[in-house]
């Protein structure tokens, strides 16, 4: 086995034996003792199933304490941990370290390049400081970005996979995104900033470490994952539904299948998307002079033009607007009155573009929503309105500054990340792009849209 990495980066950037910011103690993950779970410290219910070969049913959260909450805040209490509020694992000052310990047979999966075996889930070992969890659901993810182990594979960690009850400060789902297609390691964490600076429901996000049977796997984006406690958390007791769009995104019957079926109508049967079928219908009966107020009924229209236009000032090309994919790569939330809300996803693709891949504001994807919008002059007029709003809050932000502070809170661990495959001098490059593509982005968008 290969000696451990023990990294800590917090407000200093200092790299030190011990994780000593908001209690987090790092030590030596054995493969060769396995793990037991701290339930009391991580919020685990003492029920639990032990290990057994199907998964055991999520856990539903309660409402928040707080009501919907769209700047990444954590909730002042989290009931599943007594009165103290827990550690924000996406406090941006802090790079929580997370250790993964897997047995011969979970190896065999995660080394896997049969394309059978790219989500299969295995069972493996958590640790966070004090806090170890004996059997967790750990599978690989991405598409462009998937990688096999020794590689640095993207992972799904699912606590209560196997074990049921079982959470991390009311956690059950962790995302860890291996930040291949950016050689800054820091757009995805910035664009979900700027998305909750901007009153939109969104992740929260920060850097973390990751090992691996005791081997430095280097630095992951570290994403909020969009479940129920997220949904409770952004949107309250008016939260319903999920669903991840995969394709489907001019919103017209037949499509329902791009839908996937994150968190699904609790009254409707198993396997169908009611709210889903009432947006498609008020879409293909909709005018595209009266495109707003036709649609209103199933989607909450300024939000959907402020995500657009969110998108456009950090040049997401990889998402709902103005992918060079085709639309995808985000997600859809019914709330109880019958309306959607859009969530952003995988915006490793933002902030820093090649010049043949810049995106125009002028011109989002024509087989989409946004599309028609810019057809009508009503919508494009009210479009325009809200990128020069959101333009305002962007002023505000200081974002050359913050990325220079995350930049150098994460800059010994990212130049020594033994899995990186971008290189040092291309890491150092594309981050003096950044600062420079941040401060120019306003401009280039006026001039885009004539604002």
């Amino acid at each position: 086995m290969n000696t451990p990495f023990r990294p800590y980066l917090g407000k200093k950037s200092l790299l030190v034996a011990a994780w000593l910011g908001v209690g987090y103690t790092l030590a030596a993950c054995s493969s060769d003792a396995p793990a037991t779970s701290s339930a009391a410290a991580a919020g685990a219910d003492p029920e639990g199933s032990g290990k057994g070969g199907s998964a055991a049913p999520d856990d539903r959260p309660g409402p928040s304490s707080e009501g919907p909450s769209w700047s990444g805040r954590p909730a002042a209490v989290d009931a599943t941990n007594g009165p103290e509020a827990p550690p924000d694992l996406y406090d941006p000052d802090t790079i929580p370290a997370f250790e993964l310990t897997f047995d011969a047979a979970a190896m065999a999966i995660l080394t896997s390049l049969n394309p059978t075996d790219q989500q299969t889930w295995v069972h493996g070992s958590f640790k966070m400081g004090a806090i170890t969890f004996a059997d967790i659901g750990v599978r690989r993810k991405g598409a462009s970005t998937f990688r096999a182990l020794p590689k640095k594979a993207s992972l799904k960690l699912k606590l209560n996979k196997w074990v049921k009850g079982q959470k991390l400060y009311g956690l059950t789902d962790l995302t860890l995104n291996n930040m291949v297609s950016d050689a800054t390691c820091l757009a995805e964490r910035l664009t979900y900033h700027v998305f909750r600076s901007l009153g939109l429901p969104a992740q929260r996000a920060n850097t973390a470490h990751v090992t691996i049977n005791g081997e430095n796997y280097g630095l992951y984006a570290n994403i909020e994952t969009p479940e129920e406690k997220f949904l409770a958390r952004v949107f309250g007791t008016k939260a319903k539904t999920l669903y991840e769009v995969n394709s489907g995104s001019d919103w017209l019957p037949g499509g329902q299948r791009g839908f996937q079926i994150d968190v699904a109508d609790p009254t409707a049967p198993p396997g169908t998307r009611p709210d889903v079928d009432l947006l498609f219908g008020a879409v293909q009966a909709a005018t595209n002079d009266n495109l707003l107020s036709d649609l209103a009924p199933h989607l909450h229209t300024t939000r959907w033009l402020r995500f657009a236009a969110a998108e456009a000032v950090t040049g997401h090309r990889d998402g709902y607007a103005y992918s060079l994919y085709g639309s995808h790569n985000y997600f859809m939330a019914g709330d109880a009155d019958g309306k959607f809300s859009l969530i952003p996803w995988s915006t490793d693709l933002t902030l820093v573009e090649d010049s043949a891949a810049a995106l125009s504001a002028a011109s989002p994807l024509p087989n989409t929503v946004l599309g028609r919008c810019a057809l009508g002059a009503s919508c494009w007029n009210a479009y325009k309105a809200e990128v020069s709003s959101v333009l305002d809050v962007y002023a505000t932000l200081d974002l050359v500054n913050l990325a220079t502070k995350w930049h150098a809170q994460i800059d010994a661990l990212a130049t020594a990340d033994p899995k990186r495959e971008a290189t040092v001098g291309r890491y150092v490059q594309k981050t003096g792009l950044l600062y420079g593509w941040l401060a120019a982005r306003p401009g280039v968008l006026r001039a885009q849209l004539g604002l």
